[in-house]
């Protein structure tokens, strides 16, 4: 199951992976390695990645039409954004 909806909200803004890398400051090759889940961003890098694709954090995240997710997949995701976001801002 896709984690993330990077791809998807990428071509709904019309931007590149090398424009998004060049924006978040990373190589082009991290941001198709996280577009493809090899690997996943750090907190920071997620937020970035947010800002710049002007999304709250959270839309990337949302399953796309079609992907079954478990109760238990939105429940594990949004611990670890809270989880992520406490660090952050320093309340953990």
């Amino acid at each position: 199951m896709a984690i993330l909806r990077l791809k998807e909200i990428m071509a709904l803004k019309g931007m590149s992976r090398d424009e998004l890398a060049s924006r978040v400051d990373v190589s082009t090759t991290t941001i198709s390695n996280i577009s493809s889940e090899k690997n996943l961003p750090t907190i920071q890098l997620l937020l970035k990645i947010a800002e710049v694709l002007e999304v709250d954090v959270r839309e990337l995240f949302i399953p796309t039409r079609g992907t079954s997710i478990t109760q238990l997949e939105v429940d594990e995701a949004k611990a670890l954004i809270t989880k992520g976001l406490g660090i952050l801002s320093g309340n953990i």
